[in-house]
């Protein structure tokens, strides 16, 4: 709690109080390449196995920019995708018994706030919260089909964490598509409902296109 009230104060303090051109009502699709961390990558680390990122999806949501007093504030919700990939082919298999690698793929409903700071017309940094609550999950081996995880395999309680990224509004429909990308760090312990209890937290890399919706 202690870290996350540090990250706020400097979020806070990153934000000026400046002219600032408010798109209003907007949608974003993108994805994700995702890690998992935690507990759960230090027993694949344990067993020879190398947690890395994995690519997921789909990002796909509402945003809405506005005023809070003197600071523009953006606001979203919607999809939301947490991944990770293990590899485990540097685990000793003479029976050819374990895959190459496995991708853990969740998708949730998230719910987000961040505050742009102009670098200049076109360009922004920004710093924000994401929280998330899981709906549903997937696990994939190798090239076979994926399959729906049990719900006793889903995070029990809420994920959040930080977001930092850039904003490049394209030079194309008046600047109404703009470049999203960005990283989120995981604050929170995540853990399911079989026993032994898995525990872990979400990280990884975002890109989202974002339309702004003309007179919204």
């Amino acid at each position: 709690m202690k870290k996350m009230l540090v990250i706020l104060t400097l979020i806070s303090g990153f934000v000026f109080s400046q002219d600032y051109e408010m798109p209003g009502l907007g949608l974003y699709v993108g994805g994700v390449m995702g890690t998992i961390g935690g507990e759960l990558a230090e027993d694949v680390d344990d067993m020879g196995a190398e947690m890395g990122y994995g690519l997921g999806g789909p990002l796909l949501g509402v945003s809405y920019a506005t005023m809070l007093g003197n600071f523009p504030i953006f606001m979203g919700a919607g999809l939301g995708a947490r991944t990770g990939k293990i590899d485990y082919t540097s685990i000793d298999d003479p029976y050819d018994m374990m895959p190459d690698e496995a991708t853990i793929s969740f998708q949730y409903l998230d719910f987000w706030a961040s505050m742009p700071y102009p670098i200049n017309d076109s360009m922004n940094l920004y710093g924000g919260m994401l929280f998330g609550m899981p709906l549903s999950g997937t696990m994939k081996m190798d090239d076979e089909d994926a399959e729906e995880l049990a719900d006793e395999a889903l995070p029990t309680g809420m994920d959040y964490g930080v977001m930092f990224g850039l904003g490049y509004a394209l030079p194309v429909m008046d600047g109404a598509l703009a470049l999203n990308m960005g990283y989120v760090l995981g604050l929170a312990t995540l853990e399911d409902d079989i026993e032994p209890v898995s525990k872990w937290n979400h990280s990884g890399l975002f890109m989202s296109l974002n339309y702004d919706i003309p007179g919204m």
